[in-house]
């Protein structure tokens, strides 16, 4: 007896105090703690999940009202607020936001639809919850000062949906220093990204990031803006941007759909396995005068890239989209992954809104592949002689190929020849089998 007295001396404690201690638990150690001790189980409630989405501000009001009166005992797993930004509710936001950091939130989703920038500010509490693993923001507002105690010791992914940084009024650049307060954070994923629009030390920096997602929305200021009252560059861009850094020596899956910009410093990728790449190059100002007689956009790219792309050696799948211009620089960010084992080329071999456009220079990427490539996908396959042609050059150089996997978009008379021209090319591999689908 006297053994499990001291084993649950806690529970002898008064049951004001016995809930003051369990306000710095998070709803996970609060549900071990009440499975262990009877008492506990009584003092203490756990909501799974506390979710509002809706534009009606009554509905709101009512929802924000009954979070701020729940007794001090709950804990909460996961908070989602999604509504449009309503500015007498900021205040009430606010201390809900500050409750729920309180209450051991462990999954925090905050969309809250922002009209004019600067308008909306994240209570600084966020900065410094202890117990919050995923945290996704948005969307419209600024962050433009991070404290100086800031720690979020437990996160490990955070996402970011138009949310602009600013420098604070020290000049550190906010956005590091947000990602900086993350000592665990394995996954960052930035949507509806407008480098040109932050204020920020251009550099994206992390020992320890495993994933990146950076996805551009607004391709055109004018989808933005609406107006002619802003100066726009050849991109229809409002902003411009010199350079982005990546010094990321953990990362092993990039996404990255976004405008290639003047020059990247720094490319520290040497870790990577996959990347998902959707970049965009400009014709006139951005590349300046010395480039604009013989501009060609791939080119162009590999101007910016040649330099700073390092070797991939755990890349082992590329995703390519041709879109209307040729990969040209493919061949140069295959030389840097001697071990890529899968690549995908979406929307089969074109370059040009004509059908009969193809991408000719794919035919040199056959001659670095041919010792490493195992699996080719092709999407996007419309069966005409010169994609054919080019098919069979992929068969008669990659001599480690096992499977080609064609995706065609053909007329229901045409499946049948389709098929049997692939299937009856010659291949170098003899493991190689020819995988056709049709959509």
């Amino acid at each position: 007896m006297l053994e499990c007295t001291r084993r649950d001396r806690i529970s002898n404690l008064p049951n004001d105090i016995i809930c003051h201690i369990g306000s710095f638990l998070s709803a996970k150690e609060a549900a071990f703690i009440m499975v262990l001790s009877k008492k506990w189980r009584n003092l203490f409630t756990i909501i799974p999940k506390l979710h509002f989405d809706d534009d009606d501000d009554d509905g709101l009001k009512d929802f924000l009202d009954g979070v701020l009166t729940l007794p001090v005992s709950t804990r909460i797993r996961s908070f989602s607020l999604k509504c449009n930004h309503v500015v007498e509710y900021d205040d009430q936001i606010k201390r809900c936001l500050c409750e729920v950091v309180k209450r051991g939130v462990m999954v925090l989703e905050l969309h809250i639809k922002v009209a004019k920038e600067g308008s909306y500010s994240l209570p600084l509490e966020i900065f410094t919850c202890k117990t919050v693993h995923t945290m996704k923001l948005g969307s419209g507002f600024a962050i433009d000062f991070i404290p100086a105690d800031a720690l979020i010791p437990a996160l490990k992914t955070l996402s970011l949906d138009s949310v602009l940084f600013y420098n604070d009024f020290g000049g550190r650049c906010a956005f590091q220093a947000l990602v900086s307060t993350s000592p665990v954070l394995e996954e960052l994923v930035m949507d509806g990204i407008e480098w040109e629009s932050w204020e920020w030390s251009c550099v994206v920096s992390s020992p320890i990031l495993q994933r990146l997602t950076i996805r551009r929305q607004v391709w055109d200021s004018y989808e933005r803006y609406g107006n002619d009252s802003n100066v726009l560059d050849s991109r229809g861009l409002a902003y411009d941007f010199d350079s982005i850094s990546f010094d990321t020596p953990r990362l092993t899956y990039l996404e990255y759909s976004d405008f290639v910009p003047k020059d990247y410093p720094t490319v520290n990728l040497n870790s990577l396995v996959e990347a998902k790449l959707d970049l965009r190059v400009d014709q006139d100002s951005i590349w300046g005068g010395e480039h604009a007689e013989d501009f060609d956009p791939m080119n162009m790219m590999l101007y910016g890239f040649r330099e700073a792309l390092p070797v991939f050696g755990k890349l082992l799948q590329v995703s390519i989209s041709l879109s209307n211009f040729c990969w040209y620089s493919l061949p140069v960010l295959i030389q840097r992954s001697p071990n890529l084992k899968t690549l995908i080329i979406e929307d089969s071999f074109h370059c040009g809104y004509e059908e009969e456009l193809v991408c000719y220079c794919m035919s040199e990427t056959s001659h670095v592949l041919s010792s490493s490539l195992e699996v080719l996908k092709i999407t996007g396959y419309r069966g005409i002689m010169k994609e054919l042609e080019l098919v069979e050059h992929f068969l008669e150089k990659l001599s480690c190929l096992e499977l080609l996997e064609v995706h065609a978009q053909v007329s229901h008379g045409e499946k049948l020849r389709v098929m049997e021209d692939l299937l009856m090319l010659p291949r170098v591999s003899s493991k190689c089998k020819i995988q056709v689908k049709f959509s």
